[in-house]
């Protein structure tokens, strides 16, 4: 593949202006974003060679500053002997901002060229998945555009994550297509049995949709700010309509193990919130939307199935609750109990995402019934809660796409 002329020239017109009083070694380096513009440094010295800058960290402080943080092509430009490469630290830069497939020239100024790319110059680069937190400013951007090389159309129209042991409705989806979490940057992922930690698109009911296959919880040593690039994602991808789904205990004697209910509303006691140290007072009066949920309970009706509403309470776990904690929750006004659900709602509401909220009910709450409560349980159950969650999203998709 021949250089590309527009970056040749740019690293050329600034290589000359490169400050090394030292090494008298000038290299220049030239970024093209996923906009189309190019921004262009060198390397910079100082008596103290620590406090030196090469031309990579220059032009990446310079595509900041305009705004951009999406490096879509590379040229680095030197003399010497032999091509230049990115040093490891600039690498390690250039990967913060650079997906692994992003092309990377080394160019001399004799013609002399190599093309390699991110993933060849640092195949085990250390990046914001590894972080408990992420970086969620950046992740979905990142993780959109990983998702837009290989589907350039997709426009889902509602997005469904999809709780404990309910991962089987992707097996419906029509022409789906897959990601691991691991390939979608910034994306933490879960190690909780349970959830496969995947994004899977398809259609179902001939309606486009995002199913997340499994999300991250709190009591993983995650952050409330852990979910925010699931949901920046969906954000991202022009999606409006979020359902989330749960495992959840039922502290109604007459929702019993095996049914499906609708939240209404939430209780948040898991002791912090994704919105910490960014925007605040975000409403929530009406977190879960009344017209998604009358769509869910009108095609709960042509089905048959009872779908009572209830208030949903996240607790952090991950132990399970004592008869105590039960009888308090319930004299709050609760009538499930789970672990996750609400960090995800309130973040989708403060991006302006409509929410829905449905449980799957595994048990009755610890002192309701004589069993001891444990994970393998819920999983089992939720099987069985799963097949009338899946029924019932089949039906409704088509007028959720379009409330």
């Amino acid at each position: 593949m021949s250089v590309p002329a527009d970056l040749l020239a740019a690293a050329k017109a600034v290589r000359e202006r490169a400050f090394v009083p030292y090494s008298h070694f000038p290299v220049a380096a030239v970024l093209r974003t996923a906009s189309g513009r190019i921004h262009a440094g060198v390397n910079v010295e100082n008596v103290a060679y620590p406090q030196s800058q090469c031309a990579e960290a220059s032009a990446i402080g310079v595509m900041v500053a305009a705004g951009e943080t999406r490096i879509a092509e590379v040229l680095v430009l030197a003399g010497g002997e032999r091509l230049i490469a990115p040093c490891g630290g600039c690498r390690q830069r250039l990967a913060e901002f650079a997906a692994p497939e992003v092309p990377v020239h080394l160019c001399h100024p004799d013609g002399r060229h190599l093309r390699t790319d991110m993933a060849e110059l640092l195949p085990h680069a250390f990046g914001p998945g590894h972080l408990s937190a992420g970086t969620p400013s950046a992740a979905a951007p990142d993780a959109a555009a990983r998702i837009r090389t290989r589907l350039p159309q997709a426009a889902p129209a509602v997005a469904i994550v999809l709780g404990s042991g309910l991962g089987g409705l992707v097996d419906e989806l029509e022409q789906p297509e897959a990601f691991d979490y691991a390939d979608l940057p910034g994306f933490p992922t879960s190690g909780v049995p349970g959830h496969a930690g995947r994004l899977v698109l398809g259609r179902l009911s001939d309606v486009p949709v995002m199913c997340f296959q499994g999300r991250v919880h709190l009591y993983e040593g995650r952050p409330a700010a852990a979910i925010l690039p699931m949901i920046r994602l969906v954000h991202e991808l022009g999606c409006r309509r979020l359902v989330l789904t749960n495992a959840a205990g039922s502290l109604r004697p007459d929702v019993p193990e095996g049914a499906v209910s609708l939240i209404a509303d939430h209780i948040n006691l898991q002791g912090s919130s994704p919105l910490v140290g960014g925007p605040n007072f975000v409403g929530l009066t009406s977190v879960y939307d009344p017209s998604l949920r009358s769509v869910l309970g009108k095609a709960a009706a042509r089905l048959g199935m009872e779908l009572p509403e209830g208030v949903y309470l996240a607790v952090l776990g991950p132990q399970f609750e004592t008869p105590a904690e039960i009888r308090a929750f319930r004299t709050l006004g609760a009538d499930l109990v789970g672990m996750s659900t609400v960090a995800e709602a309130i973040a989708a509401r403060h991006l302006g995402i409509r929410v829905a909220g449905l449980s799957a009910v595994t048990n009755l709450a610890a002192g309701m019934t004589p069993a001891e409560l444990s994970h393998n349980h819920t999983l089992a159950a939720a099987k069985v809660a799963g097949d009338k969650l899946r029924r019932l999203l089949a039906a409704a998709l088509p007028d959720l796409a379009r409330a």
